[in-house]
C-alpha cells in the first residue's frame, strides 16, 4: 500500500513540475488549448495526490493549504464579476462599470435594454475565461501542497523550475545565434525571447529559474559543508567543490544559463528584479549574515556568463538598453508607460471598490485617457496597477494575504535545521523580490507558465513550514555553552501531534474534494474557449483565401453564430461582423454587373468600407422595389455590432464599423425616404446621431492613437460634422503635433471649420499650424495672435530650431502689421543661426516691400560680410544700388531755380 501511494505521489509530482516547462515553450501558455491541456494535467495530478491524505510525509493538517484562502477569494470574486445583476447593485460595486453600460451604451440601445441587468465586468466573456483559468489554481495549490510536503519531491520541484528557466535561456540563445531559425515556438518579433512573445515575460521565468538554482546551491552547500551561501565564512572553494555533486551541478549550470539569459534577452526590468532578488535573498534576510557572499556570487556567475557568452559574440542587449549606457535607449521616460499609468490610476479610482472585471484592462482604461501616448495598452505594463483596476479592493486584499502568508512561512523556515528548508528559504526570498519588483514594469505573472511556477513554489514554502510544525513548533536556543546568549541560533522542534487527527483528515479531504470538483466544473468552459480560439486563429490565417468564396463565407457565418450562442466574446463578434460585411461586399460587387474577373476584383476593392469609392445602392437598369440583396448582409453586420456593444460596451471596433456602415444601412432611396431605419428593431437613436456618438466615443478611446484620430477627423469632415472633426484633430495633435501641417491641409478645403478649435494650445502644434496657415487666403488674425501668445522658442531647443521659431514669429508679426516686432524677431533668428542666409534674405525682402531701402541695404551688406561665399547678398546690394541709380537718372523733373537767389549769389 505504501509503495502504491508513493508511486501515485511521484506521478503527481512529475505532472506538476513538467507543466511550467511545457507552458514556457508554448508561448508562455497564452493559447486556450494550452491552458485546457494544462488544466487536465492539474486535475489528474490532484486526483493522484489524494493518496497523500493518509501519508504523514505528505499531509500535516488543514493549515498547510492556507494559500487556498486568498486564491479562493480571487476566484470567487472573478466569477462574481462575470455574472449579471441589477444595475443598482453594479452602480454601488463599480461606478465605472455602471457608467460603461449606461452612458457609453445609451446612444446605441433603447432605454429598456440599457436599464436591464448588467455585470461588474465590462467584458464578461473575457472575465469568465480567466475566472475558469484561475479556478484551476485551486486544485494546483492543493495538489502542490500535498505532493511537495515531503523532502524528496521538493528537491524535484526546485530542480525542475531551475531547468525550466535554463531551457528558456537556451532557446533564447539559439534564436539569437540563428535569427532565421523557424521553429513553431518562435515568433517573428524583435521583442520575443525563446517561447515567450514578450521578453519581459520570459525574464520572469528566467528569474524564477535563477531563484530555484540558488535554492539548490544553498541547500547543497549547507548539507555538504554545513555552511550557507549567505554565511560570512563562505569561501569560493566551497562553491567549486560542489561541482561533483549532481544537484549542485544542476544549480550551477541552470543559474549560469538564467543569468546569461537575463543579460541577453533585453529586459531591463528583469535585471532590476534580479538585483533586488540577490540583495534580499543574501543581504537582508538574516541580519546576522554579512554581505560578503554577494560579490563572491556575482564573481562566480559573471565568470560563467563570460565563458558562455563571449565566444558566441552575443550582444548583452539588457545592458545596452539601459539609459545610463545609451543616450538613445528606449526607457521608462520615453516608452510611454509612466504617462499611461496616470490614466490607469484614474481608471482604478473610477471602478472602486469592485474593479472592472478580470482581464478587461484593455477596455476599462479607455474612457479615462488623458496622458497616454501609446496607441492601445492591452496591458498596463504594471501588473499591480492592472490588478487594482480589474479587481479593485479585493485584489489588494488578495495580494496582501498572499504576501503575508509567504512572509510568515519563509521567516519560520529560517529557524529550521533542515538544509533543504534553508535552500527553499533562499529561493522564496529571491522569488518574492523578483515578482514584486518586476511586475511594476511588466505583466509576466499573468502568463500561465510563470503563474503555475510561482504558485507551486509558494505552496511548497507554506507546506514545508507546516511540515515543521507551523506556529505550534517549539522554538529553542541551540549552541555551545560558551556562545554568548544573543548569538545562539534558534531552531524549531515540531510539536507533538495532538488528538483530532480524524477531524484533520476529514477537513483536508473535504478541501481536496471541493478544489477538484470546482476544477472539473470549469473544464467545459475552458474546452469551449479553446475550440473558439482555435477556430478564430484558423479563420484569420486562411481568411484571405476564402473571403471571395460565397459558400465559404456562408459556412463561416453559421459556425460563428453557433459559437456565439455558446460563449459570446468580443473577438467572435468582430469576426462575425467581418464575415457579414464581406458577404455584403461580394454580393454588391455582383450587383454592379462586372463582366470579367478583373473587373469584379476592382469593384470589390472599390466597395471597401474604409475607402469606399462607389455609391450605394448599386445602379440598376430597371428600377427595383426595396433594398438590393446585399443590404441584408450589411444590416446583419450592423446588428452584430450592436450586439457586440451590448456584451462589451467599451469596445472600439464595433463603433468604427457602425460609423462606416451607416451610409449603407441607412441610405436614402429616391421617392421612398429613409425607410431602412424601421428594419432595425433596437435603434433608439437616429442613424446620424448614432454615427455622431460613435465618433465622439472613438475620439476618446483612440486618445493615444493619432493616426486613428486623423482618420476619424477626416471622416467627420466629409460628413459635414465640423465640431467632432475639430475635436478629433485637436486630440490627435495633442498626442503628436507633427500632424499639424496635415490637419491644416485638410481644413483648408473647409472654410467653415474653426482652426482655433482644431489646434491645441501647445507650442509645437501652434508652430506647425501657423507656418501652414500663413499661406492661406485671408487667415484669421485672431488665431495668429493666439499663436504668438503660445509659441515659445525654448532655450532647450537647438540653435537652428530657435532660429526657425523666431523667424516664424517675425512672419506672424509682419502679417499682423507689427513691423518693429517682426524685425526684432528676425534679427533674433539671424543671431541664433548666422549661417542661415534665408532668414536675412526674408528680412531684406520685407524691408524692400515696405520701402525701407537703406535698412535693406545695411542688412545685405552685413550678409555679404558674414557669408562672403553666398553670392545672393552681393546680388541684392547690386540690385538696390542699380535701383537707386535709375531713380536718379530717369527723373523727368528738373530742380526749380530761383533767379533772384542766383543774382544775389553772383552779385553780393
Amino acid at each position: 500500500m505504501d509503495r502504491v501511494r508513493s508511486v501515485l505521489l511521484w506521478a503527481a509530482a512529475l505532472i506538476l513540475v513538467i507543466l511550467p516547462m511545457l507552458l514556457a515553450v508554448d508561448f508562455g501558455g497564452i493559447y486556450h488549448w494550452s491552458q485546457y491541456v494544462a488544466a487536465i494535467g492539474v486535475l489528474v495530478a490532484a486526483v493522484l495526490a489524494v493518496a497523500g491524505l493518509t501519508d504523514s510525509t505528505a499531509s500535516s493538517g488543514l493549515m498547510q493549504h492556507r494559500l487556498l484562502i486568498p486564491l479562493g477569494l480571487l476566484v470567487g470574486w472573478a466569477w462574481f464579476q462575470s455574472i449579471s445583476m441589477p444595475a443598482g447593485l453594479v452602480s454601488w460595486i463599480s461606478p465605472g462599470s455602471h457608467e460603461a453600460y449606461t452612458r457609453w451604451l445609451e446612444p446605441f440601445l433603447d432605454a429598456s435594454e440599457v436599464d436591464a441587468e448588467m455585470s461588474v465586468s465590462v467584458s464578461p466573456g473575457d472575465t469568465a475565461h480567466v475566472a475558469a483559468l484561475l479556478t484551476i489554481l485551486l486544485p494546483l495549490c492543493w495538489a502542490g501542497s500535498i505532493v511537495f510536503h515531503g523532502r524528496n519531491r521538493l528537491k524535484m520541484l526546485l530542480s525542475a523550475i531551475a531547468i525550466a528557466g535554463a531551457s528558456v535561456a537556451i532557446l533564447g540563445f539559439y534564436r539569437k545565434l540563428d535569427p532565421t531559425a523557424d521553429l513553431w515556438i518562435f515568433r517573428p518579433k524583435a521583442t520575443s525571447f525563446a517561447g515567450f512573445v514578450n521578453r519581459n515575460n520570459a525574464a520572469l521565468m528566467l528569474n524564477l529559474g535563477l531563484a530555484a538554482s540558488l535554492g539548490l546551491l544553498s541547500w547543497r552547500m549547507m548539507a555538504l559543508h554545513q555552511i550557507e551561501l549567505d554565511d560570512p565564512d563562505f569561501e569560493f572553494n566551497d562553491l567549486v567543490a560542489l561541482i561533483s555533486d549532481r544537484e549542485s551541478l544542476t544549480g550551477l549550470l541552470s543559474g549560469t544559463c538564467c543569468s546569461a539569459g537575463l543579460l541577453i534577452n533585453g529586459s531591463r526590468g528583469g535585471l532590476v528584479a534580479a538585483i533586488f532578488g540577490l540583495v534580499l535573498a543574501f543581504g537582508y534576510v538574516r541580519p546576522r549574515r554579512g554581505l560578503l557572499s554577494i560579490p563572491v556570487l556575482f564573481l562566480v556567475l559573471a565568470a560563467s556568463v563570460a565563458i558562455l557568452v563571449t565566444p558566441m559574440q552575443l550582444n548583452l542587449e539588457s545592458l545596452q538598453r539601459m539609459e545610463l549606457i545609451s543616450a538613445e535607449a528606449d526607457t521608462l521616460q520615453s516608452d510611454g508607460r509612466l504617462t499611461h499609468w496616470q490614466d490607469g490610476w484614474k481608471a482604478a479610482m473610477a471602478y472602486l471598490p469592485g474593479g472592472s472585471g478580470v482581464s478587461t484592462y484593455g477596455y476599462a482604461y479607455l474612457p479615462y485617457q488623458d496622458a497616454s501616448a501609446g496607441a492601445w495598452f492591452e496591458h498596463a505594463d504594471n501588473l499591480w496597477l492592472e490588478m487594482f483596476v480589474e479587481t479593485g479592493a479585493i485584489g489588494v486584499l488578495v495580494a496582501a494575504m498572499m504576501l503575508g502568508f509567504l512572509l510568515i512561512s519563509v521567516n519560520r523556515l529560517a529557524l529550521s535545521v533542515d538544509p533543504l528548508d534553508q535552500g527553499l528559504r533562499v529561493a522564496c526570498w529571491y522569488m518574492i523580490a523578483a515578482v514584486v519588483v518586476s511586475q511594476f514594469f511588466d505583466f509576466g505573472l499573468a502568463m500561465p507558465a510563470n503563474l503555475f511556477a510561482v504558485v507551486l513554489l509558494s505552496t511548497a514554502v507554506v507546506s514545508r513550514d507546516f511540515a515543521n510544525g507551523g506556529a505550534s513548533a517549539v522554538i529553542q536556543d541551540h549552541g555551545a555553552f560558551d556562545t554568548p546568549e544573543p548569538e545562539k541560533p534558534r531552531i524549531r522542534l515540531k510539536a507533538e501531534t495532538r488528538n483530532g487527527v480524524s477531524w484533520s483528515l476529514v477537513s483536508t479531504a473535504a478541501v481536496a474534494i471541493a478544489a477538484s470538483v470546482v476544477g472539473w466544473l470549469v473544464m467545459p468552459r475552458l474546452r469551449d474557449d479553446a475550440i473558439a480560439q482555435s477556430m478564430l486563429n484558423r479563420l484569420r490565417d486562411e481568411y484571405t483565401q476564402w473571403r471571395l468564396n460565397p459558400d465559404s463565407l456562408e459556412k463561416m457565418e453559421e459556425v460563428l453564430v453557433e459559437q456565439l450562442s455558446i460563449r459570446p466574446t468580443p473577438y467572435l463578434y468582430a469576426q462575425l461582423a467581418t464575415v457579414q460585411k464581406d458577404r455584403g461586399r461580394l454580393i454588391e460587387s455582383l450587383e454592379w454587373k462586372p463582366r470579367t474577373t478583373d473587373e469584379l476584383s476592382k469593384v470589390f476593392a472599390q466597395t471597401s468600407l474604409v475607402n469606399r469609392e462607389l455609391p450605394y445602392p448599386p445602379k440598376a437598369n430597371v428600377p427595383r422595389r426595396g433594398n438590393p440583396p446585399s443590404y441584408r448582409h450589411y444590416l446583419n453586420a450592423w446588428q452584430t455590432c450592436l450586439a457586440s456593444l451590448a456584451d462589451c460596451p467599451l469596445a472600439q471596433a464595433p463603433r468604427g464599423d457602425l460609423l462606416r456602415l451607416k451610409p449603407i444601412v441607412f441610405h436614402e432611396r429616391p421617392g421612398s425616404g429613409n425607410e431602412s431605419l424601421a428594419l432595425v428593431p433596437n435603434s433608439a437613436q437616429s442613424p446620424e446621431t448614432m454615427a455622431d456618438h460613435a465618433v465622439e466615443h472613438l475620439t476618446t478611446f483612440y486618445g493615444g492613437n493619432p493616426q486613428r484620430l486623423m482618420t476619424l477627423g477626416t471622416e467627420s469632415l466629409l460628413r459635414g460634422d465640423l465640431t467632432r472633426a475639430e475635436t478629433a484633430f485637436r486630440r490627435a495633435l495633442t498626442t503628436n503635433p507633427n500632424y499639424a501641417t496635415e490637419v491644416m491641409n485638410r481644413l483648408k478645403d473647409f472654410p467653415d471649420a474653426d482652426v482655433v478649435n482644431a489646434i491645441p494650445e501647445t507650442s509645437e502644434a501652434m508652430k506647425r499650424a501657423a507656418a501652414s496657415y500663413l499661406s492661406w487666403q485671408n487667415p484669421d488674425p485672431r488665431f495668429l495672435r493666439r499663436c504668438l501668445e503660445i509659441i515659445r522658442c525654448h532655450a532647450g531647443e537647438s540653435m537652428s530650431q530657435r532660429s526657425a521659431c523666431e523667424a516664424l514669429r517675425g512672419k506672424i508679426y509682419f502679417f499682423l502689421e507689427s513691423p518693429e516686432k517682426g524685425i526684432e524677431a528676425y534679427l533674433s533668428a539671424i543671431r541664433f543661426a548666422p549661417d542661415q542666409a534665408n532668414f536675412r534674405l526674408e528680412l531684406i525682402d520685407y524691408l524692400l516691400s515696405q520701402g525701407r531701402t537703406a535698412e535693406a541695404m545695411a542688412q545685405a551688406r552685413l550678409g555679404r560680410t558674414s557669408l562672403p561665399d553666398n553670392p545672393r547678398f552681393q546680388k541684392v546690394v547690386d540690385q538696390i544700388a542699380e535701383s537707386d541709380r535709375k531713380r536718379l537718372t530717369e527723373s523727368s523733373e528738373l530742380p526749380q531755380i530761383d533767379p533772384e537767389q542766383i543774382e544775389a549769389i553772383l552779385n553780393p
